[in-house]
């Protein structure tokens, strides 16, 4: 991994909270947070989505959180995280409260949904904070705050996950990454081991190794032979592939094959569907239609073909390889020791390794005409961001709970418990490698538009319908454009 030079940044804990010049909904807070003679007080309500594991551990960060802001800016804040949820609920709830104000400082969020709250809003910034001058701030910007464990500027933070929260129709920044996990191949080491010699009996290397430097077709190839040879290989498979995401097979085949799926227009400031018609939309269909042949093979299925997702059926030995989020690492390791599993990179098309990021993401909300106060709340929503992104303290809630999601700035790589954790966290570990060091920001970014999350839920179903045979692939596609098309407006 590449190493970094680090700088720390220490100022005056009193000269922190000048006035932010408000830009594209960027908000501001008030100079009389600088008085350290009197004990000012700010609230900041957090909206998440995680379970007891990374729920306590991140309720113990906001109480150090609480102290040291206490102590430095002589702030008395206190932080309300409470759980809401899945990412839906916690998208219909802001939706919701969006008219009375209803609505937290600081919540975990897809970019897609971020869209849809921006789509609330009658002017830019009215809701949607937009972090790029807080980002840049000389007195709290990112690197500028160091009590805080805020040591690095904003290249500090991968820039395939900080590229995602700028791809909306407005300019800006209006995500930044939490914790983020991708797609990894999870497969049954004893099976794959025995296949590859039957296959080729002079065959001496590691089914890591030779996984890892497959094709997609190659992979597929694989497959058939170990469905041909079941009996052999291994006799409880039915389907050797399960893959657990349609929406995603879908983007990440169309990347990979360098067909154009979705844009923006900034001038309207619409999204735009790129493979609605002409040469894109033949390709596409094209690829689907290369989808299902393996799936009339019998060599691949998905989650919407299944109903479930398929780490069960990798997990009880109906199938040999599961492509699953590295995020849902412990899903994917069985039980019993009934097979090994290894993790490696997911075979790709055309020599063109681009994978989804994956994983939670942090935005800002504000009320419309915010009051001073509650522009000093956004200010330490802000803070908050900052400081559940610094290295030592996101590196510690992704390992410790997590399910498999690495941290989103290269410092976090570099400190002591995120590299003893890859020396002893098994399978956690390897997935996390796999995301390093074979990955290494390979990721892919959609634009984010209002009607996107649509878009993205409607491609998913046209790789069930299709690979199940309900629809033609024409009809499939019609039906996805058109029912995104009434959301987009």
């Amino acid at each position: 991994m590449k190493k970094i030079q680090m700088s720390v940044c220490l100022l005056s804990v009193f000269s922190l909270l000048g006035a932010l010049t408000s830009c594209g909904g960027g908000g501001g807070a008030s100079d009389s947070l600088t008085s350290q003679n009197t004990t000012k007080n700010a609230s900041v309500v957090f909206w998440h989505t995680f379970g007891a594991g990374i729920d306590q551990n991140i309720n113990e960060k906001i109480n150090e959180f609480e102290r040291l802001v206490l102590e430095n800016d002589n702030v008395n804040v206190t932080v309300d995280a409470t759980y809401q949820g899945n990412y839906d609920d916690i998208q219909r709830k802001i939706i919701n409260g969006i008219g009375g104000g209803n609505i937290p400082n600081l919540t975990v969020a897809y970019p897609d949904h971020v869209a849809s709250y921006f789509a609330q809003e009658s002017t830019r910034g009215d809701y949607v904070v937009n972090l790029q001058p807080y980002m840049d701030n000389e007195e709290y910007g990112l690197g500028k705050e160091a009590y805080l464990g805020d040591k690095f500027g904003e290249d500090d933070f991968i820039e395939s996950f900080l590229e995602e929260g700028r791809q909306f129709i407005a300019e800006g920044t209006y995500v930044l990454p939490f914790m983020k996990s991708s797609e990894v191949l999870f497969y049954n080491e004893d099976a794959v081991a025995y296949a590859l010699r039957l296959r080729d009996p002079s065959f001496s290397g590691t089914t890591e190794d030779y996984l890892a430097s497959l094709s997609w077709d190659e992979f597929m190839d694989l497959a058939r032979f170990c469905l041909e040879n079941k009996e052999e290989v291994w006799s409880g498979m039915t389907t050797p592939v399960v893959y657990d995401s349609d929406s995603n097979l879908f983007i990440t085949k169309m990347y990979q094959n360098n067909i154009p799926y979705s844009s923006v227009d900034t001038t309207n400031e619409i999204g735009v569907i790129d493979f609605e018609s002409g040469e894109n939309r033949e390709r596409a269909e094209a690829m689907v239609l290369k989808l299902k042949g393996y799936a009339d093979e019998g060599l691949l299925t998905t989650k919407g073909i299944l109903g479930e997702y398929g780490s069960s059926e990798f997990t009880e030995g109906r199938a040999i390889f599961s492509i699953s989020s590295s995020g849902g690492t412990g899903y994917n390791l069985p039980t019993s020791d009934s097979f090994e599993v290894k993790m490696t990179v997911v075979p790709a098309d055309n020599n063109n390794p681009l994978y989804v990021s994956q994983g939670p993401s942090l935005t800002i909300l504000k009320k419309r005409n915010s009051s001073e106060q509650d522009n000093i709340n956004t200010l330490y929503a802000w803070k908050l961001l900052k400081y559940l992104t610094n290295a030592e303290v996101n590196v510690d809630i992704c390992i410790r709970g997590s399910q498999g999601y690495i941290p989103v700035r290269t410092s976090a790589f570099e400190t002591d418990e995120f590299l003893d954790f890859l020396e002893t966290g098994e399978g956690y570990a390897d997935t996390a490698n796999v995301l390093l060091e074979d990955i290494d920001g390979n990721y892919l970014s959609t634009a984010v538009f209002s009607g996107s999350s649509k878009l993205r839920d409607e491609v998913g179903s046209i790789i069930t319908v299709v690979l199940k045979g309900e629809k033609s692939v024409s009809d499939a596609f019609d039906d996805a454009i058109e029912n995104t098309k009434l959301v987009m407006g």
